[in-house]
């Protein structure tokens, strides 16, 4: 089985909201919900991938120093 590497995180405002988005219809795990992330890239390390993904995606800025490592998953 290919191991696939991929980094999520939680943002959180001051309110307490978390944003979070719905996996779309034809997708693998077609509505879940999901945080923002995405997968790595060979030899990038987690945080790159996250502030990799962010820009990406949300058009956000975010610097290694924000990023702080919370808990890990995996699924077959």
């Amino acid at each position: 089985m290919k191991l696939v590497l991929v980094a999520a995180c939680a943002l959180v405002d001051a309110d307490g909201r978390v944003l979070l988005a719905q996996r779309p219809a034809g997708r693998a795990m077609a509505g879940l919900w999901e945080f923002p992330g995405g997968n790595g890239e060979r030899s990038e390390p987690p945080e790159q991938t996250l502030i990799r993904e962010l820009r990406e995606e949300l058009r956000i800025t975010v610097t290694k120093e924000c990023v702080a490592p919370l808990t890990f998953a995996s699924h077959g």
